[in-house]
């Protein structure tokens, strides 16, 4: 992978942060469209294509690929890789993000859930944040005890946790570049952090959907330790986590997260998550074609 080089990264990565950053007019909107077409099709040509080539034709179906991408490549959509009109990444590859080897090793090695016990959390309304209309429609998207409003406390939630094989989590969270174990998902009473999400030690945690802006974004100052609310969660037990690159549109995630677990079947385990989440991704991607930015986010991390 030649063109594959640090600076070539940086350059992109620069870029996609930027237009993030101020995506918030219609200008703004315009030039992420444009940035994050940019970034798939300079991944497919410099990183996925040469891996997607090296694997050959998908016969009878996708590439089961895993991606360990170290410093600042970590926060590029390489699992969406393409560029326009032609085939891509979500074509040819059902792909899943990992921290380490380790993590997938630990992953692997766990049982799979026995029991199918779902927590919902959501706040459509958060304390000094913008409101998620979207987030209320993902309150009955599983069953089981839903937290809502002044429930969602750091302590309510931490303990249904440990009661709970599949989570499910529509809110706001934050990522802190400077200081990565700072940030969290955002609750009613404040965050709850990653190191107190990644304290637990829940033996049966099979899924933890975190329908969340930057809930795999791990920040640019300290890229190589890859500390995230999609990692923090692993280490709590989850075995399988979905979580986001960038901040989601709350319609989109809210339609995103209802197809994801319409796909699923009413089994304790969740070992279909990366391919469903594919599909989800690949129908969004047929409908919002022009418009990137909503479908390459989502990613999937597990075995």
């Amino acid at each position: 992978m030649p063109e594959l080089r640090d600076a070539a990264v940086t350059e992109r990565v620069t870029a996609l942060l930027a237009a993030l950053t101020n995506s918030g007019s219609l200008a703004g909107k315009m030039t992420l469209r444009r940035t994050v077409r940019d970034v798939l099709a300079w991944l497919w040509r410099t990183a996925v294509g040469p891996v997607a080539d090296a694997l050959g034709p998908a016969h009878p179906g996708p590439h089961r690929v895993w991606w360990l991408p170290t410093g600042a490549l970590g926060l590029l959509p390489l699992h969406a890789a393409e560029e326009p009109g032609r085939t891509g990444a979500l074509d040819v590859m059902v792909s899943s993000f990992v921290p380490s080897l380790r993590a997938l090793r630990d992953a692997r090695s766990r049982p799979p859930a026995t029991r199918r016990e779902a927590l919902t959390v959501v706040l459509a309304r958060t304390p000094g944040q913008a409101d998620l209309p979207g987030a209320a429609a993902e309150a009955s998207l599983l069953d089981g005890p839903t937290l809502t409003g002044e429930e969602d406390t750091a302590g309510n939630v931490l303990a249904a946790l440990g009661a709970a094989t599949w989570a499910h989590f529509a809110c706001h969270a934050v990522s802190d570049p400077l200081s990565p174990a700072a940030g969290g998902l955002m609750l009613h009473d404040g965050t709850l952090t990653l190191p107190e999400i990644g304290g637990l030690r829940l033996t049966e945690a099979e899924l933890a959907y975190l329908s969340a802006c930057s809930t795999a974004d791990h920040g640019v100052r300290y890229a190589d330790e890859v500390l995230h609310l999609a990692s923090a969660f692993h280490l709590a037990g989850f075995r399988h986590v979905v979580a986001s690159l960038w901040p989601l549109d709350d319609t989109v995630a809210a339609k995103a997260a209802a197809a994801f677990y319409t796909a699923l079947d009413a089994a304790p385990t969740a070992d279909p998550a990366a391919s469903t989440l594919r599909d989800v991704t690949l129908d969004l991607r047929s409908r919002l074609r022009n418009n990137p930015e909503l479908w390459a986010p989502l990613v999937h991390s597990g075995p």
